[in-house]
């Protein structure tokens, strides 16, 4: 399976004692997985949550195989117009998966962190975006395109042949209105764009240190039951 979204959140809150991480931690991911069932149009993918103690630290992924991709891809007119129709939809489970989060944990007034990444599907419209934009040709974006799938593209021959046939026939922008990439790979509000940032300074990672608890649960498939464990990090 290859990721087509991350949810990464980080909630300043009192520890809670293990009993209370784990129920947390299930009661978040059963309704993610809800809301994962309902708005992503997919015939089957896989999830996993982690959840972290020293205030709560969480980060949610999901993963799908090329063959349902193929099939998800297929109920949308073209390619290009089914990677964007895919990742709203994964764009507002990711929304429900953080804002659930924060709910659970008794924060009323916002979040501290979120970051949001659509992954391989983001990466491959950037690749669609360059080719309509001249930058690059087909020839280029079919090399990256396989390197990006690496081993994953021997599952479904019929996606391969799909996506490099519509880097070919992509449409230029001047014969199409040019693709929007708005949803997931937020910027951090506040942030100015990456090409207006000034050189940054080393610092200490932005992100809190691990502390002692980790909860893990999952669902490698949507026929497999959920399964978790809670380590000591």
């Amino acid at each position: 399976m290859i990721a087509i979204g991350t949810t990464e959140f980080y909630f300043a809150a009192p520890n809670f004692p293990r009993r209370r991480l784990e129920k947390y931690s299930l009661t978040l991911f059963d309704s993610w997985e809800l809301s994962v069932e309902r708005n992503l149009l997919l015939p089957d993918y896989s999830l996993s949550l982690e959840i972290e103690e020293g205030s709560i630290n969480g980060k949610g992924k999901l993963a799908a195989g090329l063959c349902a991709l193929y099939v998800g891809i297929a109920n949308y007119g073209s390619f290009i117009s089914a990677l964007q129709i895919i990742r709203d939809q994964i764009t507002t489970v990711s929304d429900v998966l953080a804002e659930t989060a924060g709910k659970q944990v008794g924060m009323q007034h916002g979040f501290a962190k979120v970051r949001k990444r659509s992954e391989v599907l983001g990466s491959l419209q950037r690749i669609f975006v360059r080719v309509q934009r001249g930058e690059i040709s087909p020839e280029q974006a079919i090399g990256e395109a396989e390197v990006l799938i690496g081993a994953d593209a021997n599952e479904s021959p019929a996606f391969m042949s799909s996506l490099v046939q519509s880097l070919i026939e992509a449409p230029r922008f001047h014969e199409q209105i040019p693709l929007p990439l708005d949803g997931l790979d937020e910027t951090i509000p506040g942030e100015r764009p990456e090409k207006e940032r000034p050189p940054r300074k080393p610092s200490a990672p932005s992100w809190p240190t691990p502390a002692h608890l980790r909860v893990e649960v999952w669902r490698e498939s949507k026929k497999q039951k959920k399964s978790y464990r809670t380590t000591n990090v």
